[in-house]
């Protein structure tokens, strides 16, 4: 019996991760509106960054935001989609990924849109900066993008492996994005929230449609 080109997370852990997302999705969205809980100390937070960041951290955490753009990220999964739907035989990782990107875009631009939160103080950038603040498109993508790659690569032995740098990649690029003081700490917990939130969605979608491409239930 060939093996299945995926191999799906279970959907109680998968539930239960989409569930805590927007919990705290919710009450970062409601202190941005408000100007309470964790947006009201923000300012604060980046300030402190801005004030107390060597030169060599700033050197550091331009190049983590280049790199760890949306761009590349979008670049690394289809090229990680690309190798496992072909050594699979399979279209189902790109539909995967494919549906996971459509919705993490509409997320991404879709919350800036209707939050319309202001960057931190320009005078504080250590980077060109464009665009809403809310939520971190690096945060998001980094983690939306990172975390089907843990799902495409399977069940392999160094998949642990794959899986803890893979968290480390995100927390640096995300990091960065506060040492750059283009964001405020809210910005970035919201872009991991919705990326959870929207690669959920699709992994119990496609765990709910009947395919002999995946299995389900397991990893």
């Amino acid at each position: 019996m060939s093996r299945p080109a995926l191999v799906l997370p279970r959907p109680g852990p998968t539930v239960a991760a989409m569930a805590l997302a927007v919990v705290v999705l919710a009450v970062l969205w409601a202190g941005v509106v408000t100007g309470s809980l964790l947006a009201s100390v923000d300012p604060l937070v980046v300030g402190w960054i801005v004030a107390v960041r060597p030169a060599a951290s700033v050197t550091t955490a331009v190049v983590a935001s280049t790199v760890g753009q949306p761009a590349v990220m979008i670049a690394v999964l289809v090229v990680v989609t690309g190798v496992v739907g072909w050594r699979a035989r399979s279209w189902a990782p790109v539909a995967l990924s494919g549906a996971a990107v459509a919705l993490l875009t509409l997320f991404d631009n879709g919350v800036k849109a209707v939050v319309a939160r202001p960057r931190p103080p320009t005078v504080w950038h250590a980077m060109p900066a464009h665009g809403l603040s809310f939520p971190s498109g690096h945060a998001l993508w980094s983690a939306g993008a990172l975390l089907l790659v843990v799902v495409l690569v399977g069940p392999v032995r160094g998949r642990p492996v794959v899986a803890l740098i893979a968290v480390l990649v995100a927390v640096v690029i995300a990091g960065s994005r506060l040492v750059v003081a283009v964001h405020y700490p809210s910005d970035v917990l919201a872009g991991w929230c919705l990326a959870v939130l929207a690669d959920g969605i699709v992994l119990i979608v496609a765990g709910a449609v009947p395919s002999s491409a995946y299995r389900r239930g397991v990893g």
